[in-house]
């Protein structure tokens, strides 16, 4: 070989075994048996959130019971402890595989340590309400009781032209807590503000009040002015030098009290005409008295 083609030689095997070198990089990245190895000494340097990464990737790589149940560990010493039961109880379905009846005694006991922390809710109510748990949509009723994490939680549920209905549920590990969802209907409410019409909803009907009204109270006016008049010309001489008197008070007091009750009633048709749309009222007139009904 000369000499001289040494590099050149060195060169071409650069280009051939880098990419086989990077291909090798790649399956190791890929390798769950790899992945798994390089989570558990992330775990035993106390760097539990990064080998939860590697153990998941490693599931999506090659999904086992060995990578549930590694997924289930972390999970618990996390406190995540809904993902905990959920990985671990999967792992443990399988007892036959030869990694679970090895690590059986740590499964069942990060399984029972999860669910300590693991309650249930039953929710009941309409059917096809839906329900929303901690924010997320949980699905529509009947729903089977949920399993969730200790702790407060925020329940909300929903249903066309019902009104929204959300409540706070405590959840006990080990427990189960209950709740009934009612949802009152949507009433339409009434605008704040009501635009104001330049017509009165009743013109005509508030025309003639107004227009009694007024004539009952010149027509009272009147007749009291007259029967004030007539009691003050009782008893006084008919004319200079006459023995006669007028006798006027009794026609003077009954046109007084008749005129009297007519302000009245006039007064009080104005004041339902201006200030209430709603009142009712009624006049009677007979040739003895005056009778006014009205209704707030």
């Amino acid at each position: 070989m000369n000499i001289s083609q040494l590099p050149l030689i060195l060169a071409c095997s650069l280009v051939v075994l880098a990419p086989l070198s990077r291909t090798a990089a790649q399956a190791k990245e890929r390798d769950p048996d790899a992945l798994i190895m390089r989570g558990l000494d992330l775990r035993r340097t106390g760097r539990s959130e990064e080998a939860l990464i590697l153990f998941r990737r490693a599931y999506e790589a090659e999904p086992s019971p060995r990578t549930l149940g590694q997924m289930g560990l972390v999970e618990s010493s996390l406190q995540l402890w809904i993902d905990a039961d959920t990985h671990l109880g999967a792992a443990l379905a399988t007892p036959d595989d030869a990694w679970v009846r090895r690590n059986r005694h740590f499964l069942d006991q990060a399984i029972d340590h999860a669910r300590e922390h693991v309650g249930e809710l039953a929710i009941t109510g309409p059917p096809g309400t839906r329900i929303s748990v901690a924010g997320k949509r949980a699905g529509t009723l009947p729903l089977v009781p949920l399993r969730l994490a200790e702790g407060e939680v925020d329940v909300s549920a929903s249903a066309d032209g019902r009104r929204p209905y959300s409540v706070q549920v405590s959840v006990k590990g080990g427990g189960r807590a209950a709740i009934s969802i009612v949802l009152e209907p949507v009433e339409l409410a009434a605008p704040d503000h009501e635009p104001q019409s330049l017509i009165s909803p009743e013109p005509s009907a508030t025309r003639t009040r107004v227009r009694a009204g007024i004539a009952l109270a010149a027509a009272g006016t009147l007749a009291l002015a007259w029967g004030i008049t007539w009691i003050a010309l009782n008893g006084r001489a008919a004319c200079d030098g006459c023995r006669s008197s007028y006798d006027t008070k009794t026609t003077g007091m009954i046109l007084a009290g008749g005129g009297g009750m007519l302000v009245l009633a006039g007064g009080a048709l104005l004041f339902s005409a201006f200030h209430s749309a709603t009142l009712n009222s009624t006049i009677g007139l007979t040739t003895h008295s005056v009778s006014f009904d009205a209704r707030f």
